[in-house]
């Protein structure tokens, strides 16, 4: 008898459960409905013409023509614009800061021994409000970070303590010994420690990946070589890395420069290659087989500019094309050989427009590099979600994020629309209300 009542109680709590998760999942709050007048398939990689797109809570939960207005909706009228979802940057730093020939010791020291995390934080706090201006309503943020500072800024912004974008944060990132610092004989103020989490081991490497998702990581990131430093990672502890990452259901982003630590990496089943400069196309074949993302953090033409604006001499266009023309060469080849591509910018220089105009300035260099503007912006939307793990990301359709903006031109037929953001929107709260100017209003 014991035994029946027991297991009738563990099936009333499991009925339970389940009847609270599906309560939980289910939008909540007064409706929204969006007119919009010409909708961005992430997915497709096109405009699709005029859409309503119904949100309850932070989720939308119709997408269709003509949608009745349910009773108490607010309509938000957007029908001489362009909507797309919420931009994605899939490569910040969002709490560094580096002026040009800084060496990175030293940045480490101005950020965590000068500025401290208070004032650390605020500064991350006004550049995230300065992405959700410029469209980017999630960042994906890859360590530079102190002690898990991204992830306390990450909770201020789901709070809504401060307006912010989505941000999924690594923590600390997994290094081998020194970090990506330069060599530094002296370290008396544990900089490499205060920066990243140094891997000694296999074991080491796996509770390493557990200390950062129990912290609330939700990306790991890995440095197989850890330049301008001269040491790696161990293939045994890469493995590591990404199978016990693996078992928690978490994306690796790598960080690797060169070919023979990027194919150790792709080999080991990382998520994501960040930056990628040199690799050959046996490699870009091998990424393009296995899936795993490239995130070219390459500048546009716009950006380049803007960085020599201080150079002594400054150098002549054709100069500062001819620089971009590796990084433009290995986005091509990446490009045509299938391999997926997200979008990251790697901004941590001082960027006279800001930190969301150079994310926005960075989908450019995707168009310069040989893509169409619809192409590039899937790399912002449908593929960034895609890399992040989360199918809520990057689309709008039902149950996804509301998460979107909208600007007056059609950016598929070039990003310069980007650059006139009217209109933002994260999990249904406008963050970006520009109504009277909506679109030619």
């Amino acid at each position: 008898m014991t035994r029946t009542l027991t297991a009738l109680a563990a099936l009333a709590a499991a009925c339970l459960a389940t009847a609270a998760e599906a309560q939980q999942r289910r939008p909540q709050g007064p409706a929204l409905l969006v007119r919009a007048g010409n909708l961005f398939d992430s997915e497709a990689g096109r405009m699709v013409g005029p859409r309503d797109l119904l949100i309850r809570g932070d989720q939308v939960v119709e997408v269709g023509q003509g949608l009745a207005v349910p009773e108490g909706a607010t309509v938000v009228d957007l029908s001489r614009c362009s909507v797309l979802p919420g931009l994605i940057d899939g490569h910040t730093h969002i709490l560094m800061e580096q002026a040009q020939g800084q060496p990175l010791g030293q940045v480490a020291a101005i950020d965590a021994g000068i500025e401290g995390d208070a004032l650390r934080a605020l500064s991350g706090a006004r550049r995230g409000r300065d992405y959700l201006d410029a469209g980017f309503t999630t960042i994906r943020d890859l360590g530079n970070s102190g002690r898990f500072l991204d992830l306390q800024l990450s909770r201020g912004f789901a709070e809504g303590r401060v307006p912010g974008p989505r941000l999924y944060g690594s923590g600390p990132g997994l290094a081998p010994a020194g970090g990506q610092m330069e060599p530094m004989p002296h370290d008396p103020h544990h900089l490499v420690g205060a920066e990243y989490r140094i891997v000694t081991g296999v074991d080491d490497a796996r509770a390493a990946v557990r200390e950062a998702i129990a912290a609330g990581a939700w990306v790991i990131k890995v440095y197989p070589e850890a330049t301008p430093q001269r040491t790696r990672l161990s293939v045994a502890e890469l493995e590591a890395i990404v199978d016990e990452a693996r078992r928690h259901d978490v994306p690796v982003a790598a960080h690797a420069t060169s070919d023979a630590a990027i194919r150790e990496a792709v080999l080991a089943g990382v998520t994501s290659i960040e930056h990628g400069y040199e690799v050959s196309d046996d490699t870009l074949r091998l990424m393009a087989q296995k899936g795993v993302y490239l995130v070219p953090t390459d500048p546009s033409l716009e950006m380049a500019q803007e960085f020599s604006a201080g150079w002594t001499p400054r150098p002549p266009v054709e100069e500062i094309e001819g620089m971009l023309s590796a990084p433009r060469d290995r986005f091509s080849r990446a490009h045509r050989l299938g391999v997926p591509i997200a979008m990251g910018s790697d901004l941590y220089m001082p960027y006279g427009p800001g930190r969301g105009q150079g994310s926005r300035a960075t989908l450019s260099a995707y168009v310069e590099s040989g893509m169409t503007p619809g192409e590039a912006l899937q790399t912002a939307t449908w593929n960034a979600g895609r890399m992040l793990g989360d199918d809520r990301l990057g689309v709008l359709r039902p149950r996804s994020f509301a998460d979107l903006i909208a600007v007056p031109l059609d950016p598929t037929q070039g990003l310069d629309a980007l650059k006139d953001v009217r209109f933002v929107m994260k999990g249904g709260r406008v963050e970006k209300p520009d109504l009277e100017r909506v679109c030619g209003g």
